[in-house]
């Protein structure tokens, strides 16, 4: 195993090379045995541990798809002490094994809070999530700004420093929305620190605010659903050009697609259609959800017309239905084509929704929010909406449509004054 990172000319120009390796050849009694740096110098290698302890079949499982949390947990640590051994190699155009020892020997501080974010971003990395990864990145940035330190304990974090971060972020310009994304990061590293022993539970700030514990804010709901009129004209809406067309009809894939997103749509490939539906898991939550059921769309004749519209044939079942990606991409070249098409498809959809006259933003969003919403007020039931959506749980959805009854609301409340 290797740090991901790694630029083997640099370490070549020092004659080193760095693994990390499971020794097998010291066998503990409960079969497990310690994952351990092997650096080599002039022919030369030194072993260091990890003081991480895994079985065989753990260390295998390690490099699936699909590792098992409390493998991620370790693989996480493993990678920590990698990245610091290369960074430490670096250090010197010259290397040898005196000055890494002293260097290396120095006690790291295991508790400290950007220690685990550097560790869970690079292993976020190492998993393709580049998007989460992104999310951790700037809430470590934001949180260095905050406390100006590069080293912070777990044990500093308290109910008051949560509310002052908090202010100070809002007082940046940003909304509660990005505290809550911010402090929710900040969360599972804490309880990763509680479960590796680097923090204590006592000291744990997070939880019921009526106990005086400290709870995130919620991310906004700013209504996003569109009125049956408004979409209407948006299906209805005549095309000047192709690539007007083309992406409008990608926003309507999407609303009549149970509000698949559009990194679904790119990721859509022929083997995903079976008799009359397209069968499909949300990218979104494979990693986080192993026991998600599948999402079905039902395959109606406008979605058909769409793909015979913009798809490609199908050449095979692994195939992808729209030309975005050909399975060529690398995850970060994959990653940047979908984030163009998304851009794409929100560029034609605003212009075509100011020329049809609608006034409110209109964006991908739009059309899973108005899916939801649509099917909520003609009487569907809830559990459907959530099945349909790829939500884990009731609740989820609950919260997800709350936002986007108001005017219902206020239908209901004038009916109070309605004395005729």
């Amino acid at each position: 195993m290797i740090f991901p990172d790694q630029d083997v000319s640099q370490l070549k120009a020092r004659g080193v090379s760095l693994v990390a390796f499971l020794d097998t050849a010291r066998i503990r009694k409960d079969g497990t045995a310690t994952v351990k740096l092997r650096i080599v110098h002039d022919r030369f290698p030194k072993y260091y541990s990890t003081k991480v302890n895994m079985d065989e079949h753990e260390y295998q499982n390690m490099f699936s798809h699909r590792p098992k949390h409390f493998v991620q947990e370790k693989k996480r640590i493993i990678l920590a002490f990698l990245k610091r051994a290369y960074n430490l190699i670096l250090a010197n155009d010259d290397f040898s094994f005196d000055s890494f020892d002293a260097a290396y020997r120095k006690r790291t501080i295991t508790n400290n809070v950007f220690t685990y974010f550097d560790s869970y971003i690079e292993q976020l990395k190492t998993e393709n999530r580049f998007g989460t990864a992104t999310s951790y990145t700037y809430a470590s940035k934001s949180l260095s700004e905050y406390t100006g330190k590069s080293t912070l304990a777990f044990d500093s974090i308290t109910v008051p420093s949560l509310k002052s971060f908090e202010n100070w972020i809002i007082q940046n310009g940003n909304s509660p929305t990005t505290v809550g994304y911010h402090v929710r990061c900040i969360k599972k590293l804490y309880n990763d620190a509680i479960r590796n022993g680097d923090a204590k539970q006592a000291n744990y700030p997070f939880g019921a605010f009526k106990n005086g514990l400290y709870s995130p804010p919620q991310p906004q709901n700013i209504k996003k659903a569109l009125s049956m009129s408004q979409i209407k004209s948006i299906v209805d809406y005549k095309a000047l050009t192709d690539s007007e067309e083309r992406y409008r009809d990608m926003w309507v894939f999407s609303y009549l697609g149970n509000g698949i997103n559009m990194k679904d749509i790119c990721r859509l490939q022929f083997k995903h259609i079976v008799g009359g539906n397209i069968h499909f898991h949300r990218a979104k939550t494979v990693n986080t959800n192993r026991n998600s059921k599948p999402i079905s769309i039902p395959l109606i004749d406008e979605i058909k017309s769409i793909i015979e519209r913009w798809g490609n044939g199908k050449l095979s079942p692994e195939t992808y239905i729209f030309p975005v990606l050909d399975g060529t991409e690398s995850a970060e070249k994959e990653r940047a084509k979908i984030q163009q098409f998304t851009k794409q498809v929100n560029k034609y959809i605003k212009r075509i929704a100011l020329k049809v006259g609608i006034e409110e933003n209109v964006s991908t969003y739009s059309a899973r929010h108005s899916f939801a919403t649509v099917l909520k007020r003609s009487g569907v039931n809830i559990p459907y909406i959530s099945e349909a959506l790829g939500h884990s749980n009731l609740k989820t959805t609950e919260s997800y449509l709350d936002s986007f009854e108001d005017d219902t609301r206020v239908e209901n409340t004038m009916k109070l004054l309605d004395f005729d």
